[in-house]
């Protein structure tokens, strides 16, 4: 029996069209030494029905319950049995070629923990998801703030993006790739006890590669090999206000836990309440796009 040497894992919950476009995507690269592993978190959409009918070549955890993201991975993480681990939303598509491409690229170097691609989105736009490590100005400036939309060419947000560097084709040292789609090193991923599942959705990935890059492992992003982020949310359509209290809440404690934010800390209360404040905002504009359509 061939060793596993790729464990291709996603997190569902209610996107069975999307996930049914991410695995015929998958399937024509999954070989004897690979794995796809799918942990869905209690879809009532039919998911569960088309993985025990259709996808026989899937290795299925049905949770009974919504875990989120960050706990999902974790546990689909402890079930992999490969040495290398390709984390993925359900809304991906994966261009032939582009697995290869990625483990080609981790096996150079004994230190590369992880490994991004380029990621477009349906249009065919870079998303920047290789990014700088966030700091409170990118509140401000960052990828879809409404000063970088206003300003796109601004230094701060093409310093945090790797703009540049993204936008070339030579692979580059970053902070930080996006749970979208990434490839990392399981024993990277074991050396700082896997996922933070305090998270929920956002900034579990900021997290794990912040703690990734203090044990001194490197990130690279190789943006010769590119997947597809067919990701419903765009700019300008609404959210569901349970993702908007989610992201505010993942950035509240990254920040606590990494830049000393704590309770007793002027900063951690100046930042609680400037998260606050946007939070309101961006429910109320939401609250007003969805009206409107």
């Amino acid at each position: 029996m061939k060793q596993t040497q790729l464990s291709v894992l996603i997190v569902t919950y209610n996107c069975k069209t999307d996930l049914k476009r991410c695995l015929e995507s998958l399937h024509p690269q999954i070989q004897n030494n690979r794995e796809v592993i799918v942990l869905d978190n209690a879809s009532t959409d039919g998911t569960v029905q088309m993985l025990k009918t259709d996808y026989p070549w899937v290795k299925p955890i049905f949770s009974h319950q919504n875990l989120g993201l960050a706990q999902g991975l974790r546990q689909a993480a402890q079930l992999a049995t490969g040495d290398w681990l390709l984390l993925l939303n359900d809304d991906t598509i994966i261009p032939r070629g582009s697995i290869d491409g990625l483990t080609a690229f981790a096996g150079s170097h004994p230190r590369i923990g992880a490994v991004a691609p380029r990621i477009r989105d349906g249009k065919g736009n870079i998303e920047y998801t290789a990014r700088k490590f966030p700091t409170p100005v990118n509140a401000l400036f960052g990828r879809y703030t409404l000063l970088s939309r206003i300003w796109p060419n601004n230094a701060i947000t093409r310093n945090f993006l790797n703009f540049t560097a993204q936008s070339a084709c030579r692979p580059f040292a970053c902070d930080w790739g996006s749970f979208a789609a990434v490839l990392v090193r399981k024993k990277a991923l074991e050396s700082i006890d896997s996922i933070d599942p305090g998270f929920f959705v956002y900034w579990s990935d900021a997290d794990f590669f912040y703690r990734l890059k203090k044990r001194d492992w490197e990130v690279w992003c190789t943006p010769d090999v590119e997947m597809i982020h067919m990701e419903y949310y765009r700019p300008n359509r609404k959210r569901s206000p349970l993702s908007i209290l989610d992201f505010h809440r993942g950035a509240l404690r990254y920040y606590y836990k990494h830049h000393g934010l704590n309770g007793w800390n002027p900063l951690f209360w100046l930042g609680s309440t400037a998260l606050l404040l946007k939070m309101l905002a961006t429910l109320i504009v939401n609250h007003i796009r969805c009206e409107h359509e």
